[in-house]
């Protein structure tokens, strides 16, 4: 039944009886913004050499035909190379993936399989939630991993490549995962740093950037920042974020947090963690209620913040359609997007896939489901 206005008054006051026991909270948030207020910084251009990698959404790219599932893992660039492709069966064990890290198997990912070879591991080696691939609640949860894990191999394949001139690899998302195992990341955090040393020893600096939508710190400061006016200047800035306020943002273990830099050894003298960001806030718009972006530097390049931000202030300005975004990135979702007209042409082959092996009679009868059990209510809506 509708609130009643009785009902209405007493919900109200104890709505606003509850909050007064946050207040505390946005005092110590406010607390953090005026921190971080101090620490602002302009940011000025550098001219670089950008380039990112987008994988296809995966939600948007599933096909199905029940009881068959099939998804897709597109990684494509900014520059239109396609870096990884492949679709993986609905009810697929795990082993299934391990031949993505085979030399010589057709179903080989080349980026994978050189990550793998360098850790000398196969592919459900690189993560505890791979072994759900195949298990009833557990399965989306183990193709999203093995998404991330495709995306860092294809990180980790670019920063092989021989640049010419000053580069910054972008990846959409933090430098931090928790798709790997925790001894697994540190292994490849060394190879990636040794890329980029080398690199380097060529006078050529590539660096690593991580640009996401949306973060934990944003959200959590969002209403604190804005009070604060942190962010209320007429010129790009941006502010790195203090470890122990970023630390109050998160609700899970610190092993998002961690780097090889910040992280202690266990008993064993093992570093385990999953990142390799240093987190910075940065608005790379010249109005004072531009965007805010959480960036995460790798945290070896903490010292060469204000020319990599500057670097990538030179991608984001001429962001479209999202403005003050890195370019670099949109250009890639551009490629890696799957449209709807090329959907129904894959989803045409499963059902080709489908009626291989069936009889004449069986795929007449498949043809009249297909064609004649259509959702007739489905068909009103999208015509309407």
């Amino acid at each position: 039944m509708p609130l009643a206005e009785d009902n209405f008054n007493q919900i109200r006051e104890r709505v606003l009886a509850a909050y007064q026991t946050e207040l505390p909270v946005l005092e110590k948030l406010r607390s953090f913004a005026r921190q971080i207020k101090n620490d602002i910084k302009p940011i000025r251009p550098y001219s670089t050499n950008a380039v990112s990698f987008v994988a296809a959404d995966g939600g948007d790219n599933r096909l199905y035909f029940n009881p068959a599932i099939i998804e897709f893992v597109r990684i494509v660039d900014s520059r239109g190379n396609q870096c990884a492709l492949d679709a993986v069966p609905g009810n697929a064990k795990p082993e299934y993936l391990d031949e993505r890290g085979q030399l010589g198997k057709t179903t080989m990912l080349a980026p994978l399989q050189r990550l793998c070879a360098d850790l000398k591991v196969e592919v459900t080696g690189l993560s505890f939630i791979l072994k759900g691939l195949g298990q009833e609640g557990k399965s989306t949860g183990a193709m999203r991993a093995y998404r991330d894990i495709v995306e860092w191999a294809v990180l980790y394949d670019l920063l092989h490549k021989e640049w010419g001139s000053d580069t910054i690899v972008v990846r959409e998302g933090l430098l931090r995962t928790k798709s790997f195992r925790r001894n697994i990341f540190p292994e490849i955090d060394k190879r990636i740093r040794q890329k980029c040393s080398e690199h380097k020893k060529k006078h050529v600096n590539v660096s690593i950037v991580g640009v996401a939508k949306q973060s934990s710190v944003l959200s959590r400061l969002a209403i604190a920042l804005e009070l604060e006016e942190v962010f209320h200047k007429p010129f790009p800035c941006y502010v790195s974020v203090p470890s122990e306020i970023e630390e109050e943002c998160y609700n899970f273990s610190r092993t998002w947090l961690d780097t090889l830099e910040t992280s202690e050894p266990d008993e064993n003298g093992q570093y385990l963690y999953q990142s390799i960001g240093k987190l910075f806030l940065v608005k790379f718009g010249d109005r004072p209620f531009d965007p805010v972006w959480p960036v995460d530097l790798a945290e070896w390049d903490n010292k060469e913040a204000p020319r990599i931000i500057g670097q990538l202030l030179h991608d984001a300005q001429p962001g479209f359609p999202i403005p003050d975004f890195p370019m670099s990135i949109q250009k890639a979702h551009d490629f890696a997007k799957i449209n709807g007209i090329e959907m129904s042409v894959l989803q045409d082959i499963l059902f080709d896939g489908i009626m291989q092996p069936l009889s004449d009679n069986e795929k007449q009868s498949i043809l009249k489901m297909r064609y004649l059990s259509e959702n007739i209510t489905n068909r009103r809506y999208k015509n309407a």
